[in-house]
């Protein structure tokens, strides 16, 4: 008897430890998932750094396959989770880094179901750390612009719909309101860059819009210096028809002249850009006579281009590394 009254305050105290071990917090669970993808990740780019060929392409497949697995741990999270707050953190994870496959179509799903209820300061936030998202979801994200549309972080929705939804017809409306209502946003600057490599001339009109509406001298010059790309792209485009590609060179020489003159005069940045476009404009393109190059042939005699005058001539510059 005396015996087991020993024993039995031990079997008490083994019996609370156990019932105080608790299991893991929805945060912990993410926490330890994410430390063990890191840890992991370290040691495959640390092996991968000593070998070459096919043993370092098998180690980045392994990096591959080991963000779904991961993917696949922070989706089954956010499943056990739903209405806990590290159930965003882990399913903008999985759209971060699994690129493709169900475990990518499955977080995505949530996810747009999600942006309806997020507060707009964290979704806005969250959307920039996704690489390719889901048609559905850039649309729930210019809804939820529209619906908050006077809320300061409506812009920054609108100009992520601009920037992910290209080739969407809702890529458009977002434009259009990013710059009727936000004609100052920052965003703008980096859009007009991207707008510059259409040389159709479609998007002259968005371009030309911004220059008028903007009153930020940094978005008026980025807009007026993608006009001038776009139109010198499109000399080159025309051929043969010398008379066409002058007159087009000539429209964007003033949109170059612009930002030179006025635009860009506390801008010294975006002033050289267009110096340097102008130049090129003026020298390098359709119909204009080539500038002099010389260099030396295989039996290092000097050559000059200006030589083969009225002769065809294929230049052809290569280089190995």
């Amino acid at each position: 008897m005396a015996v087991l009254l020993l024993a039995l305050p031990v079997v008490r105290a083994d019996d609370k430890k156990a019932d105080d071990k608790k299991p893991p917090s929805p945060q912990e669970r993410y926490e330890a998932v994410l430390r063990d993808f890191g840890t992991q990740a370290q040691q495959i780019f640390a092996e991968a750094r000593k070998v070459k060929g096919d043993d370092q392409r098998k180690l980045f497949e392994k990096y591959t396959a080991l963000r779904q697995e991961t993917g696949a741990k922070m989706l089954a999270i956010a499943d056990d989770n739903p209405k806990d707050p590290v159930a965003a953190d882990a399913l903008f994870w999985v759209l971060g880094n699994v690129l493709s496959g169900p475990i990518q179509q499955k977080a995505s799903a949530k996810i747009t179901a999600l942006v309806a209820e997020m507060p707009l300061k964290q979704l806005a936030g969250r959307l920039n750390m996704l690489y390719r998202p889901s048609p559905d979801l850039v649309r729930a994200v210019f809804k939820r612009a529209e619906e908050n549309e006077k809320a300061p972080q409506a812009g920054n929705l609108l100009a992520w719909v601009v920037v992910h939804g290209a080739n969407l017809p809702i890529r458009d409306k977002a434009i259009d309101e990013l710059i009727e209502k936000h004609p100052d946003h920052a965003a703008l600057q980096q859009i007009c860059a991207s707008l510059s490599r259409d040389s159709t001339g479609k998007d002259f009109d968005i371009l030309k819009r911004i220059l008028d509406k903007s009153s930020s001298p940094r978005i008026k010059a980025a807009a007026a210096l993608a006009v001038g790309r776009a139109l010198a792209a499109r000399t080159d485009n025309l051929g043969d028809d010398l008379l066409e590609a002058d007159k087009v060179a000539a429209e964007a020489e003033k949109y170059f002249t612009l930002v030179i003159d006025q635009l860009g005069k506390d801008l010294p940045a975006q002033k050289k850009e267009a110096e340097q476009e102008l130049k090129a404009l003026r020298t390098i393109r359709v119909g204009k006579i080539a500038p002099e190059i010389t260099a030396k042939d295989l039996e290092e005699k000097e050559l000059h281009l200006s030589d083969f005058r009225g002769k065809v001539v294929l230049l052809d510059f290569w280089g190995n590394w």
